[in-house]
């Protein structure tokens, strides 16, 4: 594809106005309905996370992540607060969309939060705590935060980052390539253009994105630059060396892939594959 055809496949992935006026609405309504109904668990607020909040959602995309950050005393213990928010935000969406338990809501607990299959939405509600409570050791709304701030960081200094990430993403989700996270996609991205940066073409960054595949699947260790660290006040730590590594630099002492199989790493030739014949298309 030449650099106009991906111009054109980009403008055609930006939300549109009523795109945004109609997510904006729904959150607006959900809110209102959770802090109605789901009151005692002291809701702060149902905010924008993820893609959403990042402007890297693409245009046709049913898939909206949310946060939800509930005011609860730090004497709490986490564990059993925590269970607890997760149960009566189950049964919320449960009875108050009609939903079978089965097919269309299910917990996420490698990110804390409850998936739940709308007619209109896919939906990823995360669950948050204002402040940290006792025993928490993990899902801190810092940490959301501070991997908004990364691709923001990232976009700010390669001028077509975010919507490379939104042609990514959308390569991934009608290619239904499901193991590999969109976070995964911004880190690997961002890797391979403070690499290896040439110039700012969509051919460029999607190459760079194909070589941090091929480093990552080499086992080299995919982790940003002192610079970036330093950048989000963030403070880069020596991890222990595994065969494949992607470092979440919102806690960088955490591998996101330590616990990948060869179905992963499949994926991940196929998305190269499908990079690789996307640049070599030619369009009528």
């Amino acid at each position: 594809m030449t650099e106009k055809d991906f111009r054109k496949v980009v403008t055609s992935l930006e939300l549109t106005k009523t795109d945004k006026e109609e997510i904006n609405s729904f959150i607006i309504e959900l809110e209102n309905k959770i802090k109605q109904k789901l009151s005692y668990l002291n809701v702060v607020e149902l905010k924008k996370a993820g893609a959403l909040y990042t402007n890297t959602m693409y245009h046709g995309s049913k898939n909206l992540e949310l946060m939800l950050v509930l005011d609860m005393p730090k004497i709490n213990s986490y564990p059993l607060m925590n269970q607890a928010a997760l149960n009566e935000v189950w049964n919320f969406f449960v009875f108050e969309y009609s939903l079978d338990k089965i097919n269309q809501i299910g917990v996420n607990t490698q990110t804390n939060s409850i998936d739940v299959v709308l007619d209109n939405y896919n939906l990823n509600v995360l669950i948050r705590f204002k402040d940290i409570l006792n025993y928490q050791t993990s899902n801190f709304i810092k940490t959301d935060d501070l991997r908004c701030a990364f691709v923001n960081l990232a976009g700010s200094e390669f001028n077509l980052y975010k919507n490379t990430i939104q042609l990514l993403t959308y390569y991934k989700d009608i290619n239904n390539l499901n193991l590999i996270s969109d976070y995964e996609i911004e880190l690997l991205l961002y890797y391979g253009l403070s690499e290896n940066f040439t110039k700012h073409t969509y051919e460029a960054y999607l190459k760079e994105f194909v070589h941090a595949i091929d480093d990552f699947t080499k086992g080299i260790k995919i982790d940003q630059d002192d610079e970036t660290y330093r950048n989000l006040n963030i403070e880069k730590v020596n991890v222990s060396k595994q065969p494949y590594m992607i470092i979440d630099i919102a806690n960088p002492s955490v591998n996101l892939t330590s616990k990948i199989g060869e179905a992963y790493l499949n994926e991940l030739k196929k998305f190269k594959k499908i990079i690789l014949k996307t640049l070599e298309a030619k369009v009528e």
